[in-house]
């Protein structure tokens, strides 16, 4: 399913998604649900039997319904996308994919159309980049969201409707957004995901660079499950390889061939320390009543606690392997340097005979001794979980 070129650049981190509305929530419902798209062309009772542009339905519902004005429409949006964050079933199923690329650290940077926040929510990113002002805080150290048709949360931003498309074209297609796009598109190898070519913004973007770059264009992918003659030849016009595959069976697929490497981490092994966090967590909350005989215990619960949340949080938002064997060698170093000292401390004790110097190396062994205990949690369960063990997380240090 996943061509072989195009996994080995998604390993370099040299592809980018460019995901549109089909993975959101516009997506193909089995429940027969209506799309935004649909309502308001039913809503403005758009006289076309054929299936016009998006832009030019928005902007016939804007002159119709609202006297030009996007008022109406944009509170439209609004409503129909927080109908989506309500924590239900429904908001899981529209982000799937989401989730599944969140958890993937080797995308680096999403390039999206939707309106929506949901990449922002799964990849735990604070400032997509939406607005030329936003670009001067692009990080190539984090993930980035470029979203080049704005967002719900800045409406003065969102591309909808003809007019808007129109002056785009006209206007903006040079403004530092767009130049970070084509940067991109020039260097990077695209995924399109939920995406067709219908997009006259898009269309543009493809004109402008197979003009500049020739034969030298890169080589992009888009995943349609089932694309038309039509779709299949706009693709291959400029320079896009299809692949036949739902958007969610894509991305697990994907990830699972990670998984199989050894570069991302099982998400069966994630599940199993996520519970095992719950019950050590009830194990410390006991035994830290009892602290002044389970003081040392404590502490490497805590180790263990602070490693478990550590693992969970960064398999959400996705993390390598390779970083996580790169920080338990930090953490031995770490180990073994305390240790260290705590010998130096033996030593010091046992030559002394000032009494006051033998309680404050005393004092000092007891302090590393605590930090031995901590780190020991760390170690044992980030030790465990690269070796793939879900067997019960010894709770006693």
């Amino acid at each position: 399913m996943i061509p072989p070129e195009l996994y080995d650049e998604i390993k370099r981190e040299n592809c980018i998604i460019f995901a549109g509305a089909g993975i959101s929530t516009e997506r193909k419902s089995n429940s027969g649900e209506p799309t935004f798209y649909e309502i308001i062309k039913n809503e403005c009772e758009f006289s076309s039997e054929l299936n016009p542009p998006f832009p030019e339905v928005m902007q016939h519902y804007c002159n119709i319904k609202d006297g030009g004005k996007k008022n109406l429409l944009i509170r439209q949006i609004i409503g129909r996308l927080e109908s989506f964050l309500d924590g239900s079933e429904k908001e899981h199923t529209t982000t799937f994919t989401h989730l599944e690329i969140a958890r993937n650290p080797f995308f680096r940077i999403i390039v999206t159309t939707n309106w929506d926040t949901f990449f922002e929510r799964r990849l735990n990113v604070l400032v997509p980049m939406v607005e030329d002002r936003d670009i001067p805080f692009w990080d190539d150290k984090k993930r980035q969201i470029l979203k080049i048709h704005g967002c719900v949360t800045r409406p003065y931003t969102m591309i909808i409707t003809q007019n808007d498309y129109e002056d785009l074209i006209s206007s903006k297609m040079h403004s530092p957004v767009f130049t970070k796009l084509k940067d991109l598109m020039a260097t990077k190898t695209f995924l399109f995901i939920g995406y067709s070519m219908r997009d006259p913004n898009i269309k543009m973007l493809f004109s402008d660079l197979s003009k500049s770059l020739g034969d030298f264009s890169r080589l992009s992918y888009a995943v349609d499950i089932d694309p038309s003659e039509e779709t299949i030849a706009e693709w291959k016009k400029n320079g896009v390889q299809i692949i036949k595959a739902n958007a969610i069976a894509f991305s697990r697929d994907l990830n699972d061939m990670l998984v199989s490497e050894k570069l991302i981490p099982d998400p069966d092994v994630v599940d199993c320390y996520h519970c095992q966090l719950n019950g050590i967590s009830q194990i410390h909350f006991k035994d830290c009543e009892n602290q002044g005989e389970k003081f040392l215990t404590t502490m490497y619960q805590d180790g263990v606690l602070h490693e478990l949340d550590y693992i969970l949080f960064n398999s959400k938002y996705g993390v390598k392997i390779s970083d996580l064997k790169d920080r338990l060698k930090r953490l031995r170093r770490d180990l073994a340097r305390i240790e260290r000292f705590y010998k130096n401390s033996e030593k010091n004790e046992k030559k002394s005979q000032d009494a006051e110097i033998i309680e404050k190396e005393q004092t000092r062994q007891m302090n590393i001794v605590v930090d031995i205990a901590y780190l020991d949690g760390r170690i044992e369960v980030l030790s465990r979980f690269l070796r793939g063990t879900t067997e019960p997380i010894p709770s006693e240090w």
